[in-house]
């Protein structure tokens, strides 16, 4: 009788343990809206020759912004070009990481330029914002519209 007593003391603390660990709440953790959230807004774009440089102000969480993407599409009549009044599809996306070649952030003001540009042709373009932490989301510009 005290063997069976033991036994089941020891089993219902067991069970009492393991039932501890499912409770509570589960799920990904969130960003906090006023340390981890960034903005982009542009400041100025301007095309010169066969490039387009781009200054963007990143308000909020500017140390958070890992990965800026300009992504742009030409604008014509030839194959592969969208239309000026069709909703912006973009072709092409040029990616800056922080760290390397062309993520330039100095304070809260970010320059980007990308090259290659076809001369003589308009191109649409937004700029896109991935912070460091995996479950926030992506952060755009408006679409802009660069003249050749």
């Amino acid at each position: 009788m005290r063997k069976s007593v033991v036994v089941t003391t020891l089993l219902l603390f067991a069970l009492a343990v393991l039932a501890g660990c499912a409770l509570g709440r589960k799920q990904w953790p969130e960003a906090s809206r006023s340390q981890d959230r960034f903005t982009l807004k542009l400041m100025d774009g301007e095309r010169i020759d066969d490039c387009l440089v781009l200054q963007v102000a990143v308000s909020g969480a500017v140390e958070r912004l890992w990965r800026a993407s300009v992504l742009y599409e030409a604008v014509g009549d030839e194959e592969g070009q969208g239309c000026v009044g069709c909703p912006f599809v973009p072709r092409t996306a040029q990616h800056f990481t922080r760290g390397q070649d062309g993520f330039d952030l100095q304070g809260n003001v970010l320059r980007l330029s990308i090259c290659g540009l076809e001369p003589g042709v308009e191109y649409r373009f937004r700029v896109s914002g991935k912070s460091e932490i995996p479950t926030m989301a992506m952060q755009y510009t408006d679409v802009y519209m660069s003249e050749p």
